[in-house]
């Protein structure tokens, strides 16, 4: 099998692989609509990574901008801005305004809600890819590094050229007579 080859069976193999895990994390978001903060953050493929940026914030306990949010989440302003009246109106979210800036973070309610999806993910990743995307991207390195750390050496057995490299030790036949 050429380099070629093993790349794309191993883009076919990391596809199927991403394709399962991707849906069955749609259908467990699905399954666990069992309170208000998962129907909401589910509701819509922005708000799903709006909690995201909510929840770093908290993490790291640092406040974001309404602007800057949105400019990351390719949003408008507007859209951003209702989340955040709507999310501060739950509880969910710390926010901070003054004259010219809103600025928030995700709470203690936030957080223990994104924890119980991790813990959900976690158990979902384990039983979806049982370690296959791992030891998959660990075979995409060695294929992409053509399986040596000496970028000198080809893949083409017409290539191989043993005067060429001095680390290659070449052995002769000697002369029986």
């Amino acid at each position: 099998m050429k380099k070629k080859q093993l790349q794309n069976y191993l883009d076919m193999e990391m596809s199927k692989v991403l394709c399962e895990l991707e849906i069955k994390i749609y259908q467990e978001r699905q399954d666990r609509l069992n309170s208000r903060i998962q129907r909401y953050f589910n509701s819509t493929p922005l708000r799903n990574v709006f909690a995201r940026y909510v929840v770093y914030a908290y993490i790291v306990s640092e406040f974001y901008t309404i602007s800057f949010v949105a400019e990351e989440l390719r949003a408008t302003r507007q859209s951003i801005s209702n989340m955040v009246d709507e999310c501060e109106a739950e509880g969910w979210l710390e926010v901070e305004r003054s004259a010219n800036r809103v600025a928030f973070k995700g709470t203690d309610v936030m957080y223990e809600a994104f924890v119980g999806y991790l813990n959900a993910r976690k158990d979902l990743a384990k039983k979806v890819t049982k370690g296959r995307w791992n030891d998959l991207t660990r075979l995409a390195d060695l294929v992409e590094n053509d399986f040596t750390l000496y970028k000198h050496l080809s893949d083409e057995p017409v290539d191989i050229d043993y005067h060429s490299h001095p680390d290659i030790v070449k052995f002769q036949k000697k002369d029986k007579s």
